[in-house]
């Protein structure tokens, strides 16, 4: 099924990296208490994102550090 609100899956994870903060970014992005309990979950929430954004043109720096500061807080 098409998104009917952004353009791409690497559009909808730069807003929620960006635009978003607190709460609403965790519930956006998905991350629950299994995040900062497992390291291996994580981890693997971490390469997942980071390999989308890696090739990014759209705003990859300030979602790259946003999605560092998440990981951070998960170690």
């Amino acid at each position: 099924m098409q998104d009917l609100y952004f353009k791409n899956h690497e559009a909808k994870l730069i807003f929620g990296l960006v635009v978003l903060s607190q709460k609403m970014q965790m519930d956006f992005l998905g991350i629950d208490y299994s995040h900062y309990s497992d390291k291996k979950i994580a981890e693997i929430w971490y390469s997942n994102i980071k390999d989308v954004l890696v090739n990014s043109n759209l705003m990859k720096d300030v979602a790259l550090e946003n999605l560092e500061k998440l990981y951070r807080g998960m170690k």
